[in-house]
């Protein structure tokens, strides 16, 4: 693991968390788990999942022997808080996994073809910048069209929002405004930007 990628504070949240083993099957993913598994870039929060439904309620009492944790809001299968400073999540989240999660510290994390599913999805919500860089740099490695079928297997939805997601990935308007993540592997948003419009240009799916 590339733990160069993450805060001091991070770190010391992962070993907290992992050694109370209070997540259960839960599995960071996210951006800070990309970055642990492929070391492009800075990334601190940590976004846990899991297909488990969950009482908030005591999950949040379990929390409580954090000090540091800070308790900011609870939804049905969301919980948002920080911990130490670092914003920490878990989100119930039905969908299978497409390959074993890797053990670090104790904690579960997700697999870089179940993150690249996730980053299809999370921009053909609303891409982050973040979200457009880390796609790009899991497509150093293999495919869109791979990639599109990971989307598939892991929603099984590629066939009904395909021309969505196709606009998605070249609709940079709302990502443009975002700030640059700290990277480690130097790379334009230009080329970024360039990247996704050749892809999109030449997909045959």
């Amino acid at each position: 693991m590339f733990t160069a990628t993450i805060s001091k504070q991070t770190a010391e949240n992962l070993a907290s968390l992992g050694k109370s083993r209070i997540l259960g099957d839960a599995y960071l993913a996210g951006g800070t788990a990309l970055a642990l598994q492929i070391g492009h870039r800075i990334s601190y929060d940590l976004d846990f999942f899991t297909d488990k439904e969950f009482k908030a309620q005591v999950f949040l009492k379990a929390m409580s022997r954090f000090k540091l944790y800070q308790h900011e809001r609870v939804e049905w299968g969301t919980i948002l808080g920080k911990l130490g400073g670092v914003k920490f999540s878990l989100f119930y989240y039905p969908y299978p996994l497409l390959k074993k999660t890797i053990s670090f510290r104790n904690i579960n994390i997700a697999s870089v073809t179940d993150i690249a599913a996730m980053k299809i999805a999370a921009i053909s919500e609303r891409g982050t910048k973040r979200d457009f860089i880390d796609l790009y740099f899991i497509l150093q490695k293999t495919t869109l069209a791979e990639v599109f079928n990971f989307y598939n297997r892991k929603y099984q939805k590629l066939s009904s929002n395909l021309v969505h997601i196709k606009k998605s990935l070249v609709y940079f308007k709302d990502a443009e405004n975002d700030p640059s993540p700290k990277m480690i592997i130097p790379i334009s948003w230009g080329k970024v930007e360039s990247f996704f419009e050749k892809e999109i240009k030449n997909i045959n799916v």
